[in-house]
């Protein structure tokens, strides 16, 4: 499990270069040369006197053709490369592109700027989707809090206020800050590249197993450098567990509570128990991220009437999740895996997969679960 500390910025050449201490070098080189006829060099390199990785993708001299949405996407498509790794590079072109689309205004087929249709940023979206693919970063990973840097930026349309426009559009929904360095920190190639990787933001405890830098282009005052720790799977996190007790709500009540819940809370229990007076009753218990707690708080309070509820600060130990799909019928079932420090402790088919296959084939449910789990 991994997690990038952007404390100086994120740029596509960064991540690369951070990254490349975790995968295989000669297989990264040979697949962004596989869409992009460019010369690779990676080196050792001094930030602020700490030794960080510096990818570095050099021209030939040659015209690269590549200068708006439409010729990228061209490009990645006939690459020969697998069919994962072309997918995520145009996820990540997509997120580029909408953004662009957004803030000029224009569709986004006619999306045409200076920025993607450089060879070496192709080539940081490619072998970023190699490392993602590679390391099951996806939905997977962590991050700390961005630096995007402050001033303005120069580009092709003129001045823009750090983050550029698109970068800004981007980062929606993600921790940032703004530094007294007067440079662009994070790039939007570096900022589309963290945004697919959907990481959730790291506040908890961990072990660190392996540390890698990798440089940016910039002399600052601070290493230009983006920071990645290797950890343990196992993840201490701090969750909240709300909890109260009603003894005059229906079941369709708590049916719906629980649709209403689902997207918001972590996991939900409704447990039977005996209240005051011997009354049957329920305890409500959902544990939910810190904060979630007022949001979650009150629709409990509005959907059940409940005066009051508790609040319990709690750790947990969670282990790292990844996903693979299998084939059953000619249909796709994921399978969730469970590991710590690399050993596998389960696989379980997803329930709504095998749930639709039962229905599609008549089958009973418990004979799916039987075919799948005698070979895994």
């Amino acid at each position: 499990m991994y997690i990038l500390d952007p404390f100086s910025g994120i740029s596509g050449d960064m991540f690369l270069s951070a990254m490349i201490t975790f995968v295989n070098k000669e297989e990264l080189i040979e697949t962004i040369k596989k869409v992009v006829d460019v010369d690779i060099e990676i080196k050792k390199v001094k930030k602020c006197h700490i030794i960080a990785n510096k990818v570095n993708i050099i021209p030939k001299d040659k015209e690269y053709k590549m200068n708006s949405y439409k010729d990228i996407v061209k490009v990645i498509k006939e690459a020969n490369i697998s069919k994962d790794i072309k997918n995520i590079s145009l996820d990540i072109l997509k997120i580029l592109s909408e953004a662009e689309s957004r803030v000029h205004n224009v569709k986004i087929d006619d999306v045409h700027f200076h920025e993607i249709g450089n060879y070496d940023t192709v080539a940081d979206i490619v072998g970023a989707s190699y490392i993602i693919n590679k390391l099951n970063l996806k939905d997977n990973c962590f991050y700390r809090p961005i630096n995007v840097g402050n001033g303005f930026v120069k580009t092709e349309h003129g001045l823009f206020p750090v983050p550029a426009p698109a970068t800004s559009e981007i980062l929606k929904g993600m921790k940032i800050f703004f530094s007294d360095i007067n440079e662009e920190l994070t790039t939007p190639t570096g900022a589309a590249i963290i945004k697919y990787l959907n990481p959730k933001l790291i506040e908890d405890s961990f072990i660190v197993k392996e540390i890698s830098y990798g440089a940016g282009d910039k002399d600052l005052k601070i290493p230009n450098v983006l920071r990645v720790f290797k950890i343990e799977d196992k993840v201490l996190e701090k969750i909240v567990l709300l909890e109260t007790n009603v003894d005059d709500v229906s079941p369709e009540i708590l049916g719906y509570l629980y649709d209403i819940l689902e997207e918001k809370v972590k996991d939900l229990h409704f447990i039977p128990t005996y209240m005051k007076k011997n009354r049957p009753s329920y305890t409500i218990r959902a544990i939910v991220k810190k904060d979630l707690v007022n949001d979650v708080s009150k629709i409990i309070m509005r959907e059940t009437g409940t005066l009051g509820i508790r609040i319990y600060k709690i750790n947990r130990i969670i282990a790292n999740r990844e996903f693979k799909t299998v084939k059953v019928f000619d249909d796709d079932v994921r399978i969730k895996i469970g590991k710590i420090d690399d050993e596998i402790i389960s696989e379980k088919p997803e329930y709504e997969d095998l749930k639709k296959i039962a229905k599609k084939y008549n089958i009973p449910l418990k004979d799916l679960y039987k075919l799948i789990l005698k070979d895994l």
